[in-house]
């Protein structure tokens, strides 16, 4: 029991640009947002923290980023987590569901020496039981291309306002902040043109920690899974892309057991 309280200790101070939640604001640039104005957004919780975001596909699959279920390259119980649907609040409100499952991509890479890498950093979560649909609670479709440089684009979460305070989750903002981010050429975010991957927001203008697994909109579709960023969340966000991973996520979704 100590090993594993130790591991969340840990886990609380870890994940990347998307990691956990800061000070008392928000998304770097963003502003309050509704639940009812993007209702596929989850919080999800470990032991009661929030500790990623997610976008309900269907009334019981979640698309969230792998790397929210790893802490120093060890992978976490999927019985840790449950998620908190239809509320702008992490703490209060809304319906919370534990997981069931949790499918990683099986090339998911993540290694931070001698530098920082995540590659198909995509995941599958299947919840114990079906979320009830209502005008908080609702599905996203996948994007089918990725968006062109110039494209305006939504993110959402409860991430934090600075990247210096990273390591007390009792910060954070507690209601869900959004914010519009700029699309940008794969060469602003130095990765691969291959598609896998989407560079999005501005210095000063993204994400950041506590808002990995979280997604990218346009016209709401599900284009990005939030994935990474600079240490102190001063540069822009790097998204896995969905129409890249869209058939992995059908196929993991089919692959799991179907609901009674």
């Amino acid at each position: 029991m100590f090993i594993e309280s130790f591991l969340i200790l840990l886990a609380l101070n870890f994940l990347s640009a998307g990691g956990v939640n800061l000070p008392e604001e928000r998304i770097i640039g963003g502003h309050p947002t509704k639940i009812e104005d993007v209702p596929w957004m989850v919080s999800i919780q470990i032991y009661g923290q929030h500790w990623c975001g997610g976008s309900i596909y269907n009334a019981d699959t979640i698309i969230t980023a792998a790397h929210c279920f790893f802490n120093n390259g060890t992978r976490l119980d999927p019985r840790y987590f449950e998620i908190r649907a239809g509320s702008h609040s992490k703490q209060s409100n809304g319906t919370l569901v534990k997981l069931a499952a949790v499918t990683i991509h099986e090339y998911y890479v993540h290694k931070e020496y001698p530098f920082f890498v995540l590659k198909n950093d995509i995941a599958v979560v299947r919840l114990s039981e079906r979320l009830e649909f209502t005008s908080k609670v609702q599905p996203i479709p996948l994007a089918e291309s990725n968006p062109e440089p110039g494209t305006m684009s939504f993110a959402t979460g409860w991430g934090s306002m600075y990247g210096t305070d990273a390591g007390d989750p009792s910060k954070g903002p507690i209601n869900l902040q959004g914010v519009k981010l700029r699309i940008e050429s794969p060469n602003f975010c130095r990765i691969s043109h291959d598609g896998s991957r989407i560079c999005a927001g501005y210095y000063w203008q993204n994400t950041c920690r506590g808002d990995s697994g979280g997604p990218l909109i346009i016209n709401r579709q599900l284009v990005g899974v939030n994935s990474a960023g600079g240490e102190f969340c001063e540069t822009p966000t790097i998204f896995s892309s969905v129409s890249y991973y869209r058939e992995w996520i059908l196929n993991a979704i089919k692959s799991f057991p179907q609901h009674v």
